[in-house]
């Protein structure tokens, strides 16, 4: 049986260059995805719609990156679209553009493919002056990379290189409450099952997001801080240590759907009580 996953992300690091009140994940922490767990991760899975990579800050574990595009290109795992997000405080530019450009032409889609810098309220605010000058110009400087040394021109280039967040569009309102953000953010973090459908062999899941985390961690869900990927039972999936084959990803993946679809019964069955009283 074939795995076709809709939407992974996989976390390179927990090391972050920056210290923002609203980030999800909580403090940082110095650990950093090993190549193995990449390698398992994309040998396991056959095919992913859309990889996102984040972190932490993604560009400070560029080797991971490497290994992330490496896989792609030479192992088991199709890729449709890549999407990666970083703060752009501190890039090498030059590295980072030779490598986007890689992982376009290893992704066999590239509908929605890019790198995206966090324009937003909270990062700029948290930024100083002369950082937030600079994250400015390592944007430019990247989409003038791609332009005349990858030939990625004008409409194409703004997609591949692009703002992450609109900011008038973001308030305490839209933050999940989870990691720094847990005592003021507006949001609940939802817990859902994965839709799945088999064709020919293979199996495909999608609606949830199948997330690795940079220790092992495979959980269902990726808007979670570091303190719930890391102790919280109902979002776990499994260690990838412990999953040696496609077959063993596709009945954990199995597994945590029949236990998601359970608490979605009893919390029906609970609601009707109440509606009842």
């Amino acid at each position: 049986m074939e795995l076709d996953i809709n939407s992974a992300v996989i976390e390179v690091t927990r090391k972050c260059n920056m210290n923002c009140e609203h980030c999800l994940r909580g403090a940082s922490q110095r650990k950093t995805i090993s190549d193995q767990h990449i390698y398992k991760f994309l040998q396991i899975v056959d095919n992913i719609g859309t990889l996102t990579i984040t972190g932490g800050e993604p560009t400070l574990a560029m080797e991971s990156l490497e290994q992330i595009k490496h896989c792609a290109q030479y192992g088991n795992c199709a890729v449709g679209d890549f999407y990666m997000v970083t703060n752009g405080k501190a890039i090498n530019v030059d590295r980072l553009a030779e490598w986007a450009n890689s992982m376009r032409f290893v992704c066999h889609n590239n509908e929605i493919s890019g790198v995206a810098f966090s324009f937003d309220t909270f990062h700029t605010q948290t930024l100083e002056w002369k950082q937030a000058e600079k994250q400015k110009r390592n944007f430019q400087r990247l989409q003038e990379k791609i332009q005349y040394e990858y030939g990625i021109f004008d409409e194409g280039c703004g997609e591949f290189i692009r703002q992450h967040s609109d900011t008038s569009s973001m308030s305490y309102d839209s933050l999940i409450s989870e990691g720094r953000a847990k005592d003021f953010g507006a949001r609940d973090n939802n817990l859902y099952a994965f839709e799945s459908y088999e064709y020919d062999d293979v199996i495909h899941f999608s609606e949830e997001v199948l997330y690795l985390s940079s220790n092992g961690y495979i959980v269902a869900g990726c808007n979670w801080s570091y303190e719930s990927i890391d102790n919280r039972q109902d979002i776990r999936i499994g260690h990838i240590d412990d999953i040696n084959c496609t077959d063993q990803l596709i009945e954990a993946i199995e597994a945590y759907n029949r236990k998601r679809n359970r608490v979605d019964i009893d919390e029906t069955e609970l609601a009707a009580v109440y509606e009842a009283v």
